[in-house]
């Protein structure tokens, strides 16, 4: 599982370039600070127990 920090200004200026610097500040540093919160914790979970983190489809569908 990927554990390396988001650069949300990055992620930010890929999907959306005309976000306003101004308002891009008041959404990236708010996600920085969880992003600082949590990884953290995630890095204590073992791969195992994240949420999510397989998909079990069944091989037969039903209509």
């Amino acid at each position: 599982m990927d554990r390396t920090p988001r650069d949300y200004r990055k992620l930010a200026a890929a999907l959306a370039p005309d976000i306003p610097e101004a308002e891009l500040d008041g959404v990236v540093k708010p996600l920085d600070s969880l992003e600082a919160a949590f990884r953290p914790l995630v890095a204590q979970l073992a791969d195992e127990t994240e949420p999510a983190y397989t998909l079990s489809l069944p091989t037969e569908w039903t209509v």
